[in-house]
């Protein structure tokens, strides 16, 4: 029954014709009354007998008309449908996968292509009453057309789901748009993609009527997966390094070209084994300013993902200023060691170095002050702080507390133990926080603009705040009352927070981006604009700054952008590159699926559990409803016995 009824309990009300049936032989109640003739008796017995109770029915058309109607009405409670291809009556949204697998071309034109055309013809056999919507679905869902019955503009919304295309899809969070918009009605979902795509969330698919409408023929790809470049402190080198993929099942050989400007200056030839994944690693390269294009030579079904970026990492001198209470010896003799620091002591407000310094020069620009608890310090707006167990200054990212010492026999005991940490956070890189035996540390409660990086027994451990572009290192911790200082993660920890907040102060954050993701941007103090270089050279965006940290949205277009800050007279203030690359190990396999996943709801709230799926149908399969016109045929047939009874027809 569930396979032809949507409410197949309502049929339950059809058992009421027993009722009626029951009415009919019950006895009726009968009023005495005195009888002026005899010709009257014939009458009254026949009478009397038709209604005697428990006696066999007689034809009786009433009775009939009334069964059915009310089997009539139970079956439109029940809701019938049959099964159609056309989406035809009620509200439909069709979702648009626009991820860069989209951009495949593997048949007729791209697979983006074939899903607007399939989605464009089930609009053109929408009725006039029917309504449409569309989202595009791509690093964060877009409404292209609300729901309307105006056709043009459903049309013109599908031609505009290109603009979208690139980045990946997250066809989670465009599920929850629609659940949200359609919450509690029978809204149909038809999703346009390639199936390429992760398995989805149960709770944003709960209540959705989900068709699947598969695109795309063919998985052969070869992409570059991933690409990054890092400076190698021992040598004074950087390195290269570049990931590809053969997602063809044979072999493939495949030339990768490393170049500047359209001048190359490295190819290195590679053989891949079906499915196989490969690194390139080129070491002894000297710095370079611009991006380094990496490109494979392959005509491939994916052009996207034959390209990408290397931004080499900025290595700075950072001046860097110690406030400190007393000598600090370990700490001093760390930040010493590290040369891509300049190290100033800050004391009696004045700035001193070991370096010489020309009499009567401009104290220096200072871009990390490293506050040692309550030592006297100065408040720099365009700088970066590190925080070493301090309690009073304007800057802190927390409200401070009470100090927790290590006491076993306290009831309960006090035992200071890391219990979590952001292993992805960059200042933790190649650091163990596992083992720093704290004999105490400080309670604190985090701003709301903080950050927790490293979470102890006791509270936030380590917490990074970002207030109007300022970033700020907060470490929750006397260092001495540790063995923090004595281990070998310690001078990488604060080379890792020096460069970290450095970075931020000289506005050099954010330098490579993949498609898709946002890129958080911090601007040099003295820049009030920035202008963004689009990769094809002509689009250009401005931004007026009212705070240094800005981000960029999302973008999906391959390339370099390039931004320029200016002061407030408008002059140029710095320039910097930022390139995006697809470099997705998901968007590039693009081996097209029949089926789109989705996570039982026991799997979602524990282990185990088989995972439900939507099967691919290039025909979308809906729901026709015809309870309407049941309605009308039970309405019609209670008219027509009301007739009969009041016409005394029978």
């Amino acid at each position: 029954m569930d396979q032809f009824f949507l409410n197949p309990l309502a049929l339950a009300f059809a058992g009421l014709a027993g009722l009626i049936v029951l009415l009919y032989i019950l006895k009726l109640k009968r009023v005495k009354a005195e009888i002026s003739s005899t010709l009257l008796w014939d009458r009254a017995v026949q009478d009397f007998k038709a209604n005697a109770p428990w006696q066999k029915l007689r034809r009786n058309l009433l009775m009939i008309l009334q069964i059915i109607a009310l089997i009539l009405l139970a079956v439109a409670l029940a809701r019938p449908f049959i099964f159609g291809n056309a989406l035809t009556g009620g509200r439909t949204v069709l979702v648009i996968d626009t991820s860069a697998s989209m951009l495949s071309s593997d048949g007729s034109g791209d697979r983006l292509g074939q899903a607007i055309s399939a989605a464009s013809e089930l609009v053109a056999d929408f009725s006039r009453n029917d309504e449409g919507m569309v989202i595009a679905a791509g690093p964060s869902p877009r409404t292209l057309a609300s729901f309307t019955k105006n056709k043009s503009e459903l049309q013109n919304a599908l031609s505009r789901a290109r603009d979208e295309a690139g980045g990946i899809a997250d066809l989670d969070s465009a599920l929850g748009l629609v659940s949200s918009i359609a919450a509690g009605s029978t809204t149909r979902v038809v999703i346009f993609s390639d199936g390429a795509v992760k398995e989805l969330n149960p709770f944003a698919t709960s209540d959705l009527n989900l068709s699947f409408y598969p695109v795309g023929e063919s998985g052969d790809n070869l992409a570059i997966i991933g690409a990054g470049a890092r400076h190698n402190p021992f040598s004074d080198d950087y390195e290269l390094f570049v990931a590809v993929h053969n997602y063809y099942p044979e072999l493939k050989e495949v030339d990768i070209t490393f170049g500047i400007g359209g001048d190359l200056f490295d190819v290195q030839t590679i053989e891949l084994g079906a499915g196989q994944r490969r690194e390139v690693v080129m070491t002894q390269e000297y710095f370079l300013d611009e991006p380094i294009e990496v490109t494979i030579d392959v005509e491939d079904n994916l052009a996207a993902d034959n390209i990408a970026y290397i931004q080499m990492p900025t290595e700075t001198l950072y001046k860097v200023a110690l406030c400190s209470e007393s000598e600090s010896y370990l700490l001093r003799q760390v930040l010493s060691s590290l040369q891509s620091i300049e190290l100033y002591t800050y004391e009696n407000g004045a700035l001193y170095t070991t370096a010489t310094v020309e009499e009567g020069s401009e104290p220096p620009k200072i871009d990390v002050w490293i506050v040692e608890g309550n030592a006297e310090s100065v408040t720099d707006i365009t700088a970066s702080y590190l925080f070493i167990d301090s309690t009073l200054h304007d800057y802190l990212p927390v409200e401070t507390g009470t100090r927790a010492e290590m006491d076993y026999y306290s009831d309960p005991p006090v035992i200071l133990t890391v219990v979590d940490y952001d292993r992805s956070h960059p200042v933790l890189r190649y650091v163990n926080v596992n083992d720093l035996s704290m004999r105490a540390m400080r309670r604190c409660r985090m701003m709301p603009w903080g950050r927790q990086v490293i979470e102890a027994s006791e509270g936030p451990l380590l917490i990074e705040g970002l207030d109007q572009g300022q970033r700020t290192l907060y470490f929750a911790l006397d260092i001495y009352e540790s063995r923090f200082p004595l281990s070998p993660s310690f001078p990488i920890f604060m080379q890792n927070a020096v460069s970290y907040l450095g970075r931020a102060s000289a506005g050099f954050t954010g330098q490579s981006a993949q498609a898709g993701e946002v890129i958080d941007l911090i601007a040099p103090p003295e820049a009030v604009s920035v202008t963004v270089g689009y990769p094809d050279g002509r689009t250009q965006h401005r931004i007026d700054l009212n705070r240094r940290d800005f981000s960029i949205g999302r973008p999906t277009e391959i390339g370099v952008y390039r931004l320029e800050y200016r002061d407030s007279e408008g002059q140029l203030v710095a320039q910097r590159p930022v390139p995006v690359s697809l470099v997705n190990s998901d968007e590039s396999n693009i081996n097209p699926g029949k089926t789109i996943r989705i996570k039982g709801v026991e799997e979602a709230l524990e282990a185990g559990g088989d995972p439900g799926e939507i099967t691919g149908r290039r025909e979308v399969r809906t729901n026709r409803e015809f309870y309407t016109w049941l309605l009308l045929g039970a309405l019609l047939i209670l008219g027509i016995e009301w007739y009969l009874y009041h016409t005394r027809a029978l």
